[in-house]
């Protein structure tokens, strides 16, 4: 008996080899999408780390006003802090388009290069450049570069972790290699550039700390002398830059990952349960015939165990190839300063992509043939079925072909959920795209409009003079937390006709405006309170939302600046930032960063350059993965009536009649389903998403256009014209003999 069990699963698979073909196809889509979004992101983040340990990262820095002595750094270092000087000189170079190189001594302890290609400099003459600046340049090891009137020789390649993203300032809104890299020489070269009187600006005496355990870092803090700036790694936007973002992607793929698991599920179990329906009386015959449960319970669990493993295995085998891996990290490559990292797949993207899929299958037989198996032989054999009421609705005043197919659809609900809740999950895996890509050309547009002025100065002291034309400004940062991420909030007190922000914020100490970035990132509504962490003072301060005002390229919280002063303990008429339209002849040492509009727009073009490869994967697996399901419930649908169309032929009825009165009723189905999947899967996304983009420092404008969804629903009502065109060549194959098979 064994071995007829064993040629009908043969059988079955060769009988049924489109429909086990088009479940493959699905799963091998589904492993592929969430294993190549998910293996590409977890490279990157192991790659980075592996590399921050290796090139020993710095655990923060400092910049002092003058230089620390030996006793001064002995005495710091007895606190438990290993401390290494990294001083550095910007120079602009002579020609416009190079930009400005940073100038510093090849790093020993703390912060140290990792090489792409080339060695370390060797001789005075020689340099290492940095890799992105050298890849946009189209410099390479063995080219030279001019620095005043020295010219060095390129030795080598590399990056370095502190400057995972080369932000030229911290405050920079996105990278820009085509105007800032570093160069890293000789001990003796980079004295020598010192004392030959080209440098344009003075020395920053920059220190780079790693801790031995876990020291007082705010006593250590305290004992700086002349301390003018202190950054913590975390704090450091430099640092771990591709990690943070590649933090998107592994969520992405894990929610995508759960819904494809959750759509093969209910996929298996619909066609379980119809094959089982399908084979009522073979499985009674067998049962009569002495076959245990057991034995009959393996095999109709044996065929779609081994489909779902084989399909598991092509899918990540297909993803470890590194075909789309490769093109969602590319963007990371061509941004970030990081070494291009093998593809590393972790062992939970295995035990999803080999073990869940045979899991779910074996899972979801046992519950359908164990429940078909309660009922006794001769009931399987009858294949009798519960008597339902379907006829009993009252539709006389309906003709005859409206209440067919009204009778139908009712009679097949369960396929008829099947085919809507399918739609569902596919939509749901494709509205985590559209979320991407609506984000992203959001932030694009509301950054470009929103920002009024052309040039924010953030000064380290106020100037004794405020330039003409300039708009003054108090700014404080503080911190603000949610999801388990703890972003910069700004303070920003402005004078009362404040030309740059569309606000007039009250003479209060509580009620506050705030940005539509701030109130979206953090759920607020007017009337709302919240609080924020001052970490410098060890403080909270608590406001209310008195308005909230459209400005997305920040946290903001917009206060008078008579209030913020008072509040901080500033004397009358401080002030740290400046706004202005043009361009202020302000000296370099009164300048802590200089922000312009084309940067904050330039930088909100960041989001879709480092998002869209993952937007196209999600896109095309999830479109791929729609038109299977569709395929596949609707053919379930027409293959569970097989024995009625049959009869029907006996009656006369040709194919056109037969496709109006079972297929074309799908069309409704279809056109309802779709109406009601597409609005509630982009609601749920909606939901979901900022859960997805928490470490994100952005707000949360999710809308799309409307006419992206009259698009959307007519694709939807295409495709399914297209599978319909393909399901009626089906009916021919059901011949009037079907009827036959199950009679009395």
């Amino acid at each position: 008996m064994h071995k007829v069990l064993r040629k009908r699963v043969f059988r079955s698979l060769k009988k049924h080899a489109l429909r086990y073909f088009m479940l493959g196809l699905m799963i091998v889509m589904g492993i592929f999408l969430v294993v190549s979004i998910v293996a590409s992101a977890e490279t990157l983040t192991k790659g980075t780390e592996d590399m921050a340990a290796e090139t020993v990262l710095e655990d923060g820095e400092f910049e002092t006003l003058n230089a620390l002595n030996d006793d001064e750094i002995k005495k710091l270092e007895d606190m438990g802090v290993m401390i290494r000087p990294q001083f550095y000189f910007d120079h602009v170079l002579d020609k416009e388009e190079d930009g400005t190189l940073r100038i510093m001594k090849v790093r020993t302890d703390i912060n140290k290069i990792r090489y792409v290609s080339g060695r370390a400099p060797e001789s005075d003459d020689e340099a290492v450049l940095e890799k992105r600046y050298a890849e946009v340049h189209d410099l390479s090891v063995g080219d030279s570069i001019v620095i005043g009137d020295v010219t060095y020789r390129i030795s080598g390649l590399g990056v370095v972790s502190d400057y995972d993203a080369p932000l030229k300032d911290m405050s920079d809104t996105a990278v820009n290699s085509e105007i800032f890299g570093l160069i890293f020489m000789t001990d003796k070269a980079y004295e020598d550039y010192k004392a030959s009187g080209i440098a344009q600006k003075a020395e920053v005496n920059l220190y780079a700390y790693k801790t031995d355990g876990n020291p007082d870092i705010k006593k250590f803090k305290k004992e700086i002398p002349g301390l003018t700036s202190f950054c913590k790694q975390e704090e450091n936007t430099r640092i771990f830059a591709t990690k943070n973002d590649k933090v998107v992607d592994i969520e992405t793929g894990l929610v995508a990952g759960v819904i494809v698991l959750i759509l093969m599920a209910y996929v298996i179990s619909v066609f379980v349960v119809h094959s089982i329906e399908s084979e009522s009386s073979i499985i009674g015959t067998l049962y009569a015939m002495g076959v245990t449960k057991k034995d009959l319970l393996l095999h109709y669990i044996s065929l779609p165990v081994v489909v779902t493993l084989i399909s598991g295995v092509l899918g990540l085998l297909l993803s470890a190839t590194g075909i789309m891996a490769d093109m969602t990290a590319e963007s990371c490559y061509e941004y970030f300063s990081i070494p291009e990292f093998d593809l590393w797949i972790p062992s939970y993207l295995w035990v999803y992509s080999v073990v869940c899929p045979p899991v779910i299958a074996v899972i979801v037989n046992l519950i359908a043939v164990n429940r078909k198996l309660d009922r006794t032989a001769l009931s399987l054999i009858r294949n009798e079925a519960g008597a339902g009421k379907v006829s009993k609705i009252g539709l006389k005043h309906m003709n005859f072909v409206s209440a067919f197919r009204i009778r139908q659809m009712l009679r097949e609900m369960r396929s008829t959920v099947a085919v809507v809740l399918g739609m569902f999950f596919a939509l749901l895996v494709f509205m985590i795209s559209v979320d991407c890509y609506s984000l992203c050309s959001n932030i694009g547009e509301d950054f470009a409009k929103d920002t009024k002025f052309e040039y924010m100065y953030v000064l380290k002291f106020p100037l004794t003079e405020v330039p003409e034309g300039a708009e003054k400004a108090y700014a404080y940062s503080c911190k603000k937390k949610i999801y388990g991420y703890s972003f910069d909030v700004t303070m920003l007190g402005l004078e009362e006709n404040d030309v740059y922000f569309n606000v007039r914020p009250e003479k209060s100490l509580q009620d506050v405006v705030v940005s539509s970035a701030f109130a979206e990132k953090f759920g607020l509504t007017k009337g709302e309170e919240f609080v924020i962490t001052d970490e410098e003072k060890e403080r909270k301060y608590a406001f209310s939302v008195s308005g909230i005002t459209a400005y997305a390229p920040g946290f903001y919280i917009f206060m008078d600046i008579d209030e913020l002063r008072n509040m901080m303990g500033k004397s009358e008429g401080y002030y740290n930032v400046l706004f202005s339209d043009e361009a202020l002849d302000i000296e370099p040492a009164y300048i802590y960063s200089t922000i312009t509009r084309d940067d904050i727009v330039k930088g909100s073009t960041v989001f879709s350059d480092l998002m869209m490869p993952m937007i196209y994967t999600l896109s095309f697996a999830s479109a791929v993965i729609f038109c299977v399901v569709l395929y596949l419930m609707m053919k379930v649908m027409i293959d569970r009536s097989s024995q009625n169309i049959s009869l029907i032929k006996v009656f006369g009825y040709r194919r056109k009649e037969i496709r109006k009165l079972y297929l074309d009723g799908n069309f409704y189905i279809i056109a309802i389903g779709a109406l009601l999947a597409v609005p509630l899967s982009k609601i749920l996304m909606n939901s979901m998403f900022p859960f997805m983009i928490s470490n994100v420092s952005c707000g949360l404008n999710l809308n799309t256009p409307k006419l992206f969804y009259v698009v959307l629903y007519g694709v939807i009502i295409l495709l399914y014209l297209f599978i319909n065109i393909l399901l009626v060549r089906r009916l021919d194959r059901y011949s009037p003999a079907e009827v036959l098979k199950n009679r009395e």
